[in-house]
């Protein structure tokens, strides 16, 4: 074969290589001087196929990470946040607007701070507004509970204070309850108040109106809880007659959510408040703390088994009542952080006063002739609460004493019986 022949029989081959399918399935021979298709390597595949995978993923998963930071920013601006103060101000009993700093002295013994625990105020206000003040000031406290968070351990734990205890407050030459220290100069003078009296740290407080804490429980769907008929139907200050005051401060009908019988009940927010209220069945101001215990635990249950979806609409509502002057990076940093490691929602507390270390009643003495209240050992309770908190005691300067109060050693031992009211 020549060179002219087998130059022709190339071309001929080149003329019918098969390069591609058309769309009905048929093979379509390649154009004359179609260039070759490269082979699939590596590279080729890293380039075309896996490289924009990875970016339209990058693009999606930053986009999902910008939404999710700006929903978390929404949602913690919903909390109305109220400024640290570096010496807050307060009204003494003449009637000045004064500071705390006039009133702070040394200790030789510091307020126990312990890595990793950390205490701040919680503050529940009756005040029957939607509206908090400025600072929070001009409301009894009706419920004061310290949380403390032990993020080493993994647990919260709760220490519930009467608000009916005797203290002293700055600036009053008299003795006072506990809760009228949020009256005169809200949580900031509170807080100063609790850290005096059982030697602890505070780190900042949150409150809530129990106008709003019905909203709180009807933002989870409600609770579970178990009655008994006395706390129903017991007239005054059975759940049905807080109830009925609840509706005519709502200007709703008084029958509005009555309930017709006692035992395992679903509550909704208002029920549930009208229940925590109730302090004229079983121990008084005793057992009233542990129906707002009841409340506050099934609450977080409630909540930790809701959906994801579920727990953001709560938040959505929930946030937006409460006051705090803990910062929005602290909130965040325990909601993130901590709560996914909490080993148990179920909630430890301690009531002050601890049983035997008070006497109750009415008191005809010069401090507050005829007004009903309890009288603590303060001292005697310090270790106790350092021992619930941290596990272990402390050095502390002793606290003032409270006429008629009982009197304990330091290892607990009653020294003096103390004189109860009438």
């Amino acid at each position: 074969m020549d060179k002219k022949q087998a130059s022709q029989r190339e071309n001929s081959a080149n003329q019918y290589q098969v390069s591609r399918v058309d769309l009905k399935g048929r093979m379509n021979p390649s154009k004359p001087g179609a260039k070759k298709k490269k082979p699939w390597t590596f590279k080729r595949v890293m380039l075309r196929i896996v490289v924009p995978i990875l970016l339209t993923l990058v693009v999606i998963l930053g986009g999902a990470y910008i939404g999710v930071q700006q929903y978390k920013k929404y949602l913690l601006g919903k909390i109305q946040y109220i400024p640290k103060q570096e010496n807050p101000t307060f009204i003494n009993e003449e009637g000045s607007v004064v500071t705390l700093a006039q009133y702070t002295s040394e200790t030789s013994a510091p307020p126990v701070e312990e890595e990793g625990v950390h205490n701040f105020l919680l503050i529940g206000i009756d005040s029957r507004s939607k509206n908090y003040t400025e600072d929070g000031s001009g409301s009894l406290a009706d419920v004061i509970m310290v949380m403390s968070i032990d993020n080493d351990a993994g647990t919260i734990k709760l220490l519930t204070i009467q608000r009916d205890c005797y203290v002293e407050i700055p600036g009053y030459s008299k003795l006072q309850k506990i809760n009228a220290a949020m009256t005169f100069g809200g949580p900031e003078l509170l807080s100063v108040v609790i850290e005096n009296h059982l030697r602890i740290q505070l780190e900042g407080y949150a409150y809530v109106n129990f106008y709003n804490m019905e909203e709180v429980i009807d933002a989870v769907g409600g609770i579970d809880m178990e009655l008994t008929k006395n706390e129903v139907f017991h007239s005054p200050g059975g759940l049905n007659e807080n109830l009925r005051e609840q509706n005519r401060l709502h200007g709703d009908p008084e029958d509005k959510y009555l309930l017709s019988e006692s035992g395992w009940q679903h509550l909704n927010g208002r029920q549930a408040v009208a229940y925590s209220r109730i302090r004229s069945i079983g121990n008084g101001v005793y057992d009233r703390t542990q129906r707002q215990v009841n409340v506050l635990n099934e609450l977080m249950r409630v909540f930790t088994n809701l959906s994801t979806t579920s727990k953001l609409a709560a938040l959505d509502d929930i946030l937006g009542l409460i006051a705090t002057n803990i910062s929005p990076e602290e909130i965040e940093d325990y909601a993130m952080d901590f709560l996914p490691r909490v080993r148990d929602m179920q909630l430890e507390t301690m009531g002050i006063p601890v049983e035997g270390y008070s006497v109750e009643g009415f008191f005809n003495d010069d401090i507050r002739p005829g007004d009903w209240s309890i009288r603590c050992d303060w001292n005697g309770m310090v270790p106790l609460v350092q021992k619930y908190f941290y596990g272990e005691t402390y050095d502390y300067d002793p606290v003032p004493v409270i006429p008629r109060a009982p009197k304990h050693d330091k290892d607990g031992n009653l020294i003096e019986k103390g004189e109860p009211g009438s």
